[in-house]
C-alpha cells in the first residue's frame, strides 16, 4: 500500500487478465489505476524494469486522482 494525500492505494501484481486491466475495447492493458477502489494493478508477466516503469506511470495517475487534478485523458497520459 502507498498513501497519497491521505488516501491508501493498494498495489497488485496480477495475471494479464485481471478485470481492472480490461479496456473498453476488450483488450488488456499492462497497468491500470482504478480511483473508486484505490487500486493499481500491474501485469506480473513484465520484467522488473517495465514493472517499475508502469508503476511510476500508474502512481502518477493515482496522485492526480488523489489531488483532484481534472485533465482530459490525453493530457493525463502525457503527464503520466
Amino acid at each position: 500500500m502507498v498513501n497519497i494525500n491521505g488516501e491508501e492505494w493498494r498495489i497488485i501484481l496480477s495475471s494479464p487478465f485481471h478485470p481492472l486491466l480490461e479496456m473498453p475495447n476488450g483488450e488488456y492493458a499492462i497497468g491500470a489505476c482504478d480511483d473508486p477502489s484505490k487500486t493499481i494493478v500491474i501485469c506480473e508477466e513484465l520484467n522488473s524494469f517495465y514493472i517499475k516503469k508502469v508503476l511510476c506511470h500508474e502512481l502518477t495517475h493515482a496522485a492526480m486522482f488523489s489531488y483532484n487534478v481534472d485533465l482530459t485523458y490525453e493530457q493525463e497520459e502525457l503527464i503520466a
